[in-house]
């Protein structure tokens, strides 16, 4: 469109649509532009960049504008990009840098670091809303999150069983330590009369006569060393 020596037109590339505004704007030429700028942002579009590299205001009323596109361009959950690198236009906009997103070019705004990223993902944080995401990378991290929740859930189900098994184990050795103490003792009982008859010899002696497999002849060296044969 031109109109008083003004250009307005638009680029459209994928999710990204890009407003060139230039000429001087000055009183007479706000209602024109505010009429083309509110149509163009009603169509389609996720990310907004208004040029204003070639554009010269003469009147603040143009700030009132451009927070009213910013406006209208969030409630479709979508972003604006100021992109100027003059310094008249910095200074134009300086009490609004806070609010504006505003770089010296679409390749500064991608090159901005992991936030702008984020954005383009469809995480979005606002301080009226909080932290927003789109519908795909909400999916994605609540993949994630259920993934992460399934294996800290199996981590823990396998750390249960090994400890009930472990539980298990020292109940059995601890059943094998009574059993073993029962025995003993069953073999102390049995062994305590054949000690007081001197059937059973110290250690040092059952060495020598460990091979003697005839009681008799057992027996017959026992009652000759009791007589000092």
């Amino acid at each position: 469109m031109k109109a008083d020596l003004i250009d307005v037109f638009m680029e459209e590339l994928g999710d990204e649509v890009v407003i060139h505004l230039r000429g001087t704007l000055g009183i007479h030429q706000l209602a024109a532009v505010r009429e083309k700028l509110e149509m163009l942002v009603s169509g389609p579009g996720k990310f907004w960049f208004l040029d204003l590299d070639r554009a010269r205001f003469t009147e603040k009323e143009y700030l009132e504008l451009f927070l009213d596109i910013l406006n209208l361009i969030r409630k479709k959950e979508a972003t604006l990009v100021l992109l100027f690198s003059n310094q008249e236009n910095k200074d134009f906009f300086e009490r609004y840098f806070h609010v504006f997103e505003i770089y010296p070019s679409r390749k500064a705004y991608h090159q901005s670091g992991i936030i702008k990223q984020l954005k383009q993902a469809g995480v979005t944080y606002r301080k009226q809303t909080g932290l927003r995401l789109s519908p795909g990378i909400t999916l994605f991290f609540l993949v994630i999150l259920v993934g992460w929740f399934l294996t800290l859930f199996s981590m823990i189900q396998k750390q249960e069983n090994e400890i009930k098994e472990g539980k298990a184990l020292v109940m059995e050795l601890e059943m094998q330590r009574n059993e073993s103490i029962r025995e003993i003792d069953e073999l102390r009982s049995t062994i305590g009369p054949l000690r007081n008859l001197g059937l059973v010899l110290d250690s040092s002696e059952s060495f020598s006569y460990g091979r003697i497999r005839d009681w008799i002849a057992y027996l017959e060296l026992l009652e000759a060393r009791r007589r000092g044969d």
